[in-house]
């Protein structure tokens, strides 16, 4: 028994009420593409992460750090740098703090972090950049010869630690 719907819309179309092509009313509920709905699920819980992580992105990162035996420059530099620099920077410069980078690490090294800008950056500060600590308040109470002695002290400590 064949059912004709060419009546019922004739119907429709009587009693005031538009279908679409599909012969639904317009206000009629329809099935969206679970594929819509899956990729807005996806953004949504990307979203939410990101949001959420934002804050806490400025992780602690800890460097392993060999003290090798140091001479004169390289012990002073290791008491100022205990006094100026441990409180951002870490115990003898291995990190382990939210606010300042480890700098016994492979991008402080001497040949991508040469002196001349390691001692710029102590006496003028730097914006952040490579890290997400904040920007770094340049150190004003450093002498020419404490900054030496704490750049021994750091490039011993890298090298020992495995970092040329």
């Amino acid at each position: 028994m064949a059912t004709d719907h060419s009546n019922d819309s004739a119907a429709s179309n009587q009693v005031g009420e538009q279908m679409d092509a599909q012969g639904l009313h317009p206000d009629a509920p329809r099935m969206g593409s679970p594929i819509k709905w899956m990729a807005l699920a996806m953004f949504t819980f990307a979203a939410l992460t990101t949001m959420t992580l934002w804050g806490k992105e400025k992780i602690s990162i800890k460097a392993t750090v060999v003290i090798p035996e140091l001479n004169e420059s390289g012990l002073r530099g290791r008491q100022v740098f205990a006094a100026s620099c441990q409180e951002c920077h870490g115990v003898d410069g291995a990190g382990g703090t939210r606010t300042g980078p480890p700098l016994i690490h492979p991008m402080y090294r001497q040949n991508l972090f040469p002196d001349h800008v390691f001692n710029k950056v102590i006496r003028d500060g730097k914006r952040e950049k490579n890290w997400r600590f904040g920007p770094m308040e340049p150190v004003k109470n450093l002498t020419d010869q404490q900054i030496i002695d704490v750049m021994a002290f750091v490039r011993a400590a890298q090298v020992a630690s495995g970092i040329n």
